[in-house]
Protein backbone atom coordinates (compact mmCIF):
# COMPACT_ATOMS: atom_id res chain seq x y z
CA UNK A 1 0.00 0.00 0.00
CA UNK A 2 1.46 3.68 -0.33
CA UNK A 3 -1.37 4.66 2.47
CA UNK A 4 -2.95 3.32 5.70
CA UNK A 5 -6.04 4.79 7.33
CA UNK A 6 -5.97 3.79 10.82
CA UNK A 7 -8.53 4.43 13.36
CA UNK A 8 -7.26 6.89 16.74
CA UNK A 9 -8.86 6.20 20.28
CA UNK A 10 -6.16 6.59 22.39
CA UNK A 11 -3.64 5.31 19.66
CA UNK A 12 -2.64 1.73 20.64
CA UNK A 13 -3.94 0.12 17.24
CA UNK A 14 -2.48 2.73 14.71
CA UNK A 15 1.01 2.92 16.67
CA UNK A 16 1.28 -0.94 16.62
CA UNK A 17 0.38 -1.30 12.81
CA UNK A 18 2.30 2.18 12.42
CA UNK A 19 5.78 0.24 14.02
CA UNK A 20 4.85 -2.77 11.90
CA UNK A 21 4.82 -1.41 8.32
CA UNK A 22 8.16 0.51 9.65
CA UNK A 23 9.51 -2.69 10.54
CA UNK A 24 8.46 -4.61 7.45
CA UNK A 25 9.55 -1.61 4.56
CA UNK A 26 11.67 0.81 6.56
CA UNK A 27 12.03 4.01 4.58
CA UNK A 28 9.20 2.77 1.97
CA UNK A 29 6.50 2.41 4.84
CA UNK A 30 3.34 3.80 3.37
CA UNK A 31 2.27 6.94 4.57
CA UNK A 32 0.06 6.59 7.88
CA UNK A 33 -3.43 8.33 8.55
CA UNK A 34 -4.36 8.49 12.05
CA UNK A 35 -8.56 8.87 12.14
CA UNK A 36 -10.41 9.44 15.04
CA UNK A 37 -14.02 11.57 15.94
CA UNK A 38 -13.47 15.14 15.90
CA UNK A 39 -15.56 14.93 19.18
CA UNK A 40 -12.63 12.90 20.88
CA UNK A 41 -9.72 14.20 18.92
CA UNK A 42 -6.64 13.32 21.15
CA UNK A 43 -4.27 12.63 18.79
CA UNK A 44 -4.78 15.25 16.53
CA UNK A 45 -4.29 17.65 19.12
CA UNK A 46 -1.15 15.82 20.26
CA UNK A 47 0.08 16.40 16.79
CA UNK A 48 -0.86 19.97 16.28
CA UNK A 49 0.91 20.89 20.30
CA UNK A 50 4.04 18.40 19.05
CA UNK A 51 3.24 16.67 22.57
CA UNK A 52 0.49 14.20 24.09
CA UNK A 53 -2.29 16.10 24.82
CA UNK A 54 -5.74 15.54 26.26
CA UNK A 55 -9.14 16.94 25.09
CA UNK A 56 -11.97 17.56 26.96
CA UNK A 57 -15.43 15.05 25.53
CA UNK A 58 -18.26 17.52 26.02
CA UNK A 59 -20.07 15.01 23.44
CA UNK A 60 -20.55 11.95 22.65
CA UNK A 61 -19.22 10.30 19.33
CA UNK A 62 -21.29 7.66 17.50
CA UNK A 63 -17.57 6.07 17.55
CA UNK A 64 -17.73 5.37 20.57
CA UNK A 65 -14.82 2.99 20.78
CA UNK A 66 -12.56 5.87 19.95
CA UNK A 67 -14.07 8.00 22.28
CA UNK A 68 -10.59 8.85 23.79
CA UNK A 69 -9.73 12.06 25.60
CA UNK A 70 -6.10 10.82 26.82
CA UNK A 71 -3.34 9.38 24.01
CA UNK A 72 -1.54 5.83 25.20
CA UNK A 73 1.74 7.47 26.11
CA UNK A 74 3.51 4.71 24.81
CA UNK A 75 1.55 4.91 21.37
CA UNK A 76 1.73 8.66 21.10
CA UNK A 77 5.69 8.05 21.00
CA UNK A 78 5.22 5.90 18.23
CA UNK A 79 3.14 7.89 16.21
CA UNK A 80 4.57 11.29 16.51
CA UNK A 81 7.25 9.73 13.83
CA UNK A 82 5.38 7.30 12.55
CA UNK A 83 2.13 8.36 11.37
CA UNK A 84 2.18 11.30 8.66
CA UNK A 85 -1.21 12.89 8.96
CA UNK A 86 -3.95 13.14 11.82
CA UNK A 87 -7.70 13.57 10.99
CA UNK A 88 -10.36 14.19 12.47
CA UNK A 89 -13.72 13.42 11.33
CA UNK A 90 -17.22 14.48 11.74
CA UNK A 91 -19.72 11.67 12.90
CA UNK A 92 -22.12 12.38 10.08
CA UNK A 93 -19.38 10.61 7.85
CA UNK A 94 -20.14 6.46 9.86
CA UNK A 95 -23.66 5.95 8.79
CA UNK A 96 -23.24 6.19 5.05
CA UNK A 97 -20.05 3.90 5.17
CA UNK A 98 -21.76 1.36 7.34
CA UNK A 99 -24.40 1.27 5.05
CA UNK A 100 -22.46 1.13 1.84
CA UNK A 101 -20.33 -1.85 3.31
CA UNK A 102 -23.63 -3.97 4.16
CA UNK A 103 -24.85 -3.26 0.92
CA UNK A 104 -22.27 -3.80 -1.45
CA UNK A 105 -22.76 -2.88 -5.04
CA UNK A 106 -22.00 -5.86 -7.84
CA UNK A 107 -20.77 -9.03 -6.32
CA UNK A 108 -18.74 -7.72 -3.32
CA UNK A 109 -19.56 -9.24 0.01
CA UNK A 110 -21.74 -7.48 2.79
CA UNK A 111 -20.08 -6.80 5.56
CA UNK A 112 -21.43 -6.01 8.84
CA UNK A 113 -19.19 -3.34 10.49
CA UNK A 114 -19.32 -1.40 13.77
CA UNK A 115 -19.36 2.34 14.17
CA UNK A 116 -15.60 2.93 14.97
CA UNK A 117 -14.29 -0.21 12.99
CA UNK A 118 -15.18 2.09 9.70
CA UNK A 119 -13.47 5.42 10.57
CA UNK A 120 -10.31 5.14 8.26
CA UNK A 121 -12.84 3.81 5.41
CA UNK A 122 -14.75 6.86 5.94
CA UNK A 123 -12.12 9.47 5.82
CA UNK A 124 -10.93 7.96 2.93
CA UNK A 125 -14.21 8.21 1.47
CA UNK A 126 -14.54 11.82 2.47
CA UNK A 127 -10.64 12.63 1.06
CA UNK A 128 -11.86 10.61 -2.41
CA UNK A 129 -14.73 13.53 -2.45
CA UNK A 130 -13.03 16.42 -1.53
CA UNK A 131 -10.07 17.56 -4.11
CA UNK A 132 -7.82 19.66 -1.32
CA UNK A 133 -7.90 17.17 1.28
CA UNK A 134 -7.08 14.34 -1.46
CA UNK A 135 -4.13 16.20 -2.54
CA UNK A 136 -2.49 16.97 1.06
CA UNK A 137 -3.02 13.40 1.69
CA UNK A 138 -0.69 12.93 -0.91
CA UNK A 139 -3.36 10.71 -2.90
CA UNK A 140 -3.18 9.99 -6.59
CA UNK A 141 -5.15 7.66 -8.89
CA UNK A 142 -2.05 5.47 -8.60
CA UNK A 143 -2.56 5.25 -4.61
CA UNK A 144 -3.40 1.76 -3.23
CA UNK A 145 -4.89 2.58 0.48
CA UNK A 146 -5.67 0.00 2.87
CA UNK A 147 -7.98 0.89 5.33
CA UNK A 148 -8.80 -2.21 8.88
CA UNK A 149 -12.11 -2.84 10.09
CA UNK A 150 -11.16 -2.92 13.76
CA UNK A 151 -15.06 -4.03 14.97
CA UNK A 152 -17.76 -5.56 13.78
CA UNK A 153 -21.02 -4.72 15.36
CA UNK A 154 -20.77 -4.08 18.72
CA UNK A 155 -23.78 -1.98 19.19
CA UNK A 156 -27.09 -3.64 17.77
CA UNK A 157 -29.74 -0.96 18.61
CA UNK A 158 -27.14 1.91 16.83
CA UNK A 159 -26.81 -0.48 13.60
CA UNK A 160 -30.20 -1.33 12.90
CA UNK A 161 -30.56 2.33 13.67
CA UNK A 162 -28.22 3.47 10.91
CA UNK A 163 -29.38 0.48 8.73
CA UNK A 164 -32.87 2.20 8.64
CA UNK A 165 -31.67 5.15 7.26
CA UNK A 166 -30.95 6.09 4.07
CA UNK A 167 -30.25 9.68 4.21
Amino acid sequence: PTHVFLQGGVGGLAAAVAAALRQAWGDAAPRVVVVEPHLAACLFESARQGQAASVEIDDETIMAGLSCGVPSPMAWEVLRSEASDFLAIDDQLIPPTVRRLARPQGSDPAIEAGESGVAGLAALIEAANNPELFQKLGLTAQSRVLTIGSEGVTDPDIYARIMQDDA
